[in-house]
């Protein structure tokens, strides 16, 4: 399995930049996961709802968090609600979302 990790998308220009250049680039290298650190994704910084499905709607697998996941409200049920949108694990439970996913691609061999 060819799994890319793609540092921190700024704002909308870095998710716009992520649009162009990832589905060439995943189909160049046979990449078969995406996980994509979208802490910022938002423009000023943060993730929202919307950042988050732009990114998934262009080939991200798994959006992972920092400490600015929480920074917007917005945020707070889709965390809960999307086990693919990652807050960091060492939050703690009492905070919205996961630290964790499980991803099955239903392949074997």
């Amino acid at each position: 399995m060819r799994i890319l990790a793609v540092g921190d998308v700024c704002g909308s220009v870095g998710c716009e930049y992520v649009r162009k250049v990832l589905p060439e680039f995943k189909n160049k290298n046979n990449i078969d996961m995406v996980i994509i650190n979208a802490e910022n994704s938002a423009d000023g910084n943060g993730i929202t709802p919307y950042s988050a499905e732009y990114l998934f709607n262009i080939g991200a697998d798994v959006l992972t968090g920092g400490n600015h996941s929480l920074r917007r409200s917005e945020v707070y049920d889709y965390l809960d609600e999307n086990d693919f949108v990652l807050r960091p694990h060492n939050f703690g439970d009492d905070k919205n979302g996961k630290g964790y996913c499980m991803v099955d691609f239903g392949k074997t061999q």
